[in-house]
């Protein structure tokens, strides 16, 4: 068997080399050939190679100054490269081999050797410090390449992956799908406020969903694990806990918009003296786009009808504080409140539980829209006594784009059988919806709501997208989405005022951070951080919306957004 053995020269101590070849987070620095990124699960290190995720482990003794570099093989074996970091005069010798394995022609070990020289002299600038380019050696993203030249970035760089390799939840990270940049290099996705990353939880679930369809046919409704019959009210039991609810209150079926007029003919009773709708400012299109008609089918002009609160003077965003004192002097006006939990535009989370009391002291019935609240805050409707709310699955819970939907219906209203509502056969008690009686008589709860046979396919979905945030569990990733909007809000506060605001208010939030920016558009702005394999959205033409989710982001991908925010609206100037 081969072997090939190379040598640098660094002008640094014996120490200082060792302490950089033996931290695994400093390796994608400059091992780039074999690695672009590494990830710590438990005992065990991952790194993301050209091969694919793949297990390795280091064996070092400082006293001996050995580092030996070993990765698990296909075959089930630990295969190892030996190194040796040694005091000379001036600095320290790092000696590294490897081996030449069956199978590897002249030419790729060729290629090797030449890889495992660029390696060294990257790892040579890397402990020196140099203030050069460093080698380009396959998919490495911006912030790595400019921390080999800018000690402050590659410190900070060093420090964001300590802590992702301290992170409890990092191993998780790696059950997404995350798609690559322009570079090539994987790139940092916070778009999950739009759209939330597939899960390899998700992919198998559909996967087994279409086996279970192409294998059952038409029995599957009877005889798949679980039965289709069934599915529908599974994941609902699973999502009530995310929304503080009981299993009962929770219906898992159509999509917002459809399900936000499904209810508003429910729950919207306008009298010629209380027929007024209230929304938040910068509400959401469809909630707009909702009421204005369902107040145009009871008789009612919108142009009257429907009420926006303003945002005082000098404000960014109307305060929970707004919405109350306008519900304290109008209220005996509004029929029903209808608010986003969590502001699509500003980021800004309503204090519903307060909201709530609120309106119904002035007699006004009150839902929530929570497509960018469900899995990004803490939320207990039952408790908080609201009356309805509608949502979707496909942003911080990670399903399929413009998938299956929920609702929220209190159990006092899901209970009241005098309640109209627009029926359909899926909502006829389970007991007899198959006989197909011709009189309908509701489930209890909001299961009496539904109206057609579920979606089985996006159900699936859904179901395996659930299986790895409840592995994760609420409250821990609330910790963690605190931990990076903070890191997130340190660099966005250290970017020049007179270019980028943060509009999104600090103390009532959840991982969505808006910024207004001045001197370029957003479009453009998002465009040139996509350059840096950085990936964000917008809303109009001067905010740039960033939602941090922490099941796939690191704190590595908010150092980058840092890096690539100050290169974009400081390094070059607009």
């Amino acid at each position: 068997m081969h072997c090939s053995t190379h040598a640098v020269l660094i002008t640094a101590s014996a120490e200082r080399v060792f302490e950089v070849v033996s931290d695994p987070a400093r390796l994608p620095l400059w091992a780039v050939h074999f690695c672009s990124s590494v990830r710590a699960d438990g005992g065990a290190l991952w790194a993301t190679t050209p091969r694919g995720e793949v297990r390795f482990a280091m064996r070092t003794d400082r006293a001996l100054g050995v580092v030996d570099f070993g990765h698990l093989g296909a075959d089930g074996a630990w295969r190892y490269s030996p190194t040796r970091v040694m005091p000379v005069e001036g600095g320290a010798v790092f000696l590294y081999t490897f081996f030449r394995r069956p199978g590897i022609s002249d030419e790729r070990f060729e290629a090797m050797k030449r890889e495992m020289e660029e390696e060294l002299a990257l790892l040579k600038r890397l402990v020196e410090g140099q203030a050069v380019e460093p080698v380009s050696a396959g998919p490495m993203h911006s912030l790595a390449r400019d921390g080999l030249a800018r000690p402050a970035w590659r410190e900070r760089l060093e420090a964001a992956r300590r802590r992702d390799a301290e992170d409890p939840l990092a191993g998780l990270r790696g059950r997404f799908h995350r798609p690559a940049g322009p570079d090539g290099a994987e790139a940092a996705y916070f778009c999950g406020n739009g759209l939330g990353l597939l899960s390899t939880d998700a992919r198998e679930a559909l996967a087994g969903t279409l086996d279970q369809w192409r294998d059952l046919g038409f029995r599957a409704y009877f005889e798949a694990t679980p039965r289709w019959l069934d599915v529908d009210e599974l994941v609902a039991r699973r999502l009530a806990p995310i929304v503080g609810a009981a299993p009962e209150e929770v219906a898992a079926m159509g999509s917002v918009t459809a399900n936000l007029h499904l209810l508003l003919r429910s729950f919207y009773r306008p009298t010629p003296e209380r027929h007024a709708i209230l929304l938040e400012p910068d509400a959401f299109p469809t909630d707009r786009y909702a009421v204005a008609s369902q107040a145009r089918l009871a008789g009612y002009d919108p142009a009257v009808s429907l009420r926006e609160i303003s945002v005082p003077a000098g404000q960014s965003h109307a305060t929970t504080e707004d919405v109350v004192a306008y519900i304290a002097a109008h209220g005996h006006e509004i029929a029903l409140v209808l608010l986003g939990g969590v502001n699509h535009f500003s980021g800004q989370a309503y204090d519903l539980e307060r909201i709530t009391r609120a309106a119904h002291a002035a007699g006004c019935l009150i839902g929530a829209d929570l497509a960018h609240a469900i899995g990004n805050v803490a939320l207990r409707l039952h408790d908080w006594d609201v009356d309805f709310a509608v949502w979707c699955h496909y942003k911080y819970l990670n399903a399929d784009p413009g998938g299956v939907a929920g609702i929220f219906v209190h159990e006092r209203h899901g209970r009241d059988t005098r309640l109209p509502r627009l029926a359909g056969w899926w909502g006829q008690r389970r007991e007899t919806r198959l006989a197909m009686p011709d009189d309908f008589e509701p489930e209890v709860g909001a299961w009496g709501f539904r109206q057609s046979g579920p979606p089985i396919v996006s159900i699936a979905a859904l179901g395996g997208a659930l299986q790895v945030f409840e592995e994760a569990g609420a409250e821990r990733l609330f910790v963690k989405r605190e931990a990076l909007v903070a890191e997130l809000l340190a660099h966005a506060d250290g970017l020049p005022r007179d270019r980028v605001e943060v509009i999104t208010p600090r103390g009532s939030r959840g991982g969505q951070l808006s910024l207004r920016v001045r001197g370029e558009s957003a479009a453009e702005i998002s465009r040139r951080l996509w350059s840096h394999g950085v990936l964000v959205g917008t809303r109009g033409p001067d905010v740039v919306r960033i939602a941090v989710a922490p099941l796939y982001n690191s704190y590595e991908d908010v150092c980058r957004l840092g890096h690539a925010l100050e290169r974009v609206m400081v390094d070059d100037n607009g």
